[in-house]
């Protein structure tokens, strides 16, 4: 999957798991998979700028850390809700912010503890050959680089010291989790099934165009004597469909003729979802006949006393399921992954043991605080 101008840390993380400090195997997560990995503090890491902070091991968060990391999800809430609310709303976010970051610095702390004695000339190397990447991602304009990096709040300086960090890290990560796991076919097996509908299947789907007649809304003239409304309505629509399948342009036709509100897009629907029940009555009924069509066919009159369509199917995908066979790699992947996501969790809660959770606790009401006073004004 390619996205340009991803953050630098993402960058670091699957690099690392795609090549490790210098080993060529292939990564075992895609970069979807990455993405969700509980890793915290990827990007957008300011410098100190003052204000209450929290010290772990000699290294400072400041709450402007805090805040800059929780503001997306956070500052909109300020504006619509009064401070009780914001405070219960936002202070378990705060605390997973605070928890992760202080999570970052003890792991830097470990992996520092059992890096080996060379280890920073191999981070040299590591970071060099990942800041190459990082400025081709911006095609090769070192200017855009440098400026994608002030925005995150560092200088190449602290950049480069930051991708030492993240690199060191995961590759002490990359040791501590087991990479071995192995998983039974009935364990996988058993992982399909469950999750089948979920990951594996994917809804069938009709798009048409449609002429929507309503009787009662016909000119009066058009209704000959002793003749009802529904019956010129009935009439009206077999011509209609007469006249598309000898090559008149469908959508011309809804526009002139069409009671229906898409009539001025030319009887146009959205993509309909198959079973999704997504479509009131009367409208339903487009959904049921729609998918007996060929795509470029046009239906008989169809509907009600209140509504007569007439359908041209533009497309139609029946969906379906991959089998086992057909996943049985990704099945494995995702099973792996899940393993040591919760293999990270594990070791990230025992090792925050180490923080004082008072500290924590007090820091993440100080930062709740801090956002609401903030942000409540805008």
């Amino acid at each position: 999957m390619t996205r340009s101008n991803r953050c630098a840390a993402l960058w670091l993380i699957a690099a690392l798991l795609a090549a490790g400090c210098g080993d060529s195997k292939k990564g075992k997560y895609t970069e979807e998979q990455m993405r969700k990995f509980p890793l915290a503090n990827r990007y957008e890491l300011p410098a100190a700028t003052g204000g209450m902070v929290m010290s772990v091991y000699g290294q400072t968060i400041t709450a402007d850390e805090i805040l800059l990391a929780v503001e997306d999800k956070l500052k909109p809430a300020a504006s619509v809700k009064d401070s009780a609310a914001f405070s219960e709303a936002a202070l378990p976010l705060v605390r997973q912010t605070v928890r992760s970051k202080v999570a970052d610095i003890l792991l830097y702390q470990e992996a520092r503890k059992k890096a080996p004695d060379n280890i920073d000339e191999q981070l040299d190397k590591a970071v060099e050959q990942e800041t190459h990447r990082f400025v081709a991602s911006f095609g090769n304009n070192y200017a855009l680089a440098e400026a994608h990096i002030r925005r995150m709040g560092l200088d190449w300086r602290t950049f480069h010291e930051y991708q030492k960090k993240m690199i060191m890290t995961q590759s002490y990560l990359s040791k501590e989790l087991d990479q071995k796991l192995r998983f039974t076919h009935s364990q996988m097996t058993d992982y399909y099934q469950a999750h089948r509908d979920e990951l594996f299947c994917r809804p069938g789907t009709v798009e048409f165009y449609a002429i929507d007649l309503v009787p009662e809304k016909l000119d009066a003239g058009l209704i000959a004597e002793g003749q009802t409304a529904r019956t010129t309505a009935m009439e009206l629509a077999g011509q209609l469909a007469a006249r598309a399948r000898d090559g008149e342009d469908f959508a011309e036709l809804a526009k002139q003729y069409s009671h229906g509100p898409l009539a001025s897009a030319g009887g146009k629907w959205l993509p309909v979802t198959l079973g999704g029940n997504a479509l009131p009555k009367p409208y339903a009924i487009l959904e049921t006949e729609a998918v007996k069509l060929e795509p470029g066919q046009v239906s008989d009159p169809v509907g009600g006393d209140d509504h007569i369509f007439v359908i041209k199917l533009v497309a139609r995908d029946m969906g379906g399921c991959q089998s086992f066979a057909q996943v049985q790699s990704i099945v494995e992947q995702q099973l792996l992954f899940e393993h040591r996501q919760k293999q990270y969790e594990d070791f990230v809660s025992e090792l925050i043991k180490q923080a004082d959770f008072v500290e924590m606790e007090r820091f993440s009401e100080f930062c709740t605080n801090a956002a609401w006073e903030r942000w409540k004004q805008q």
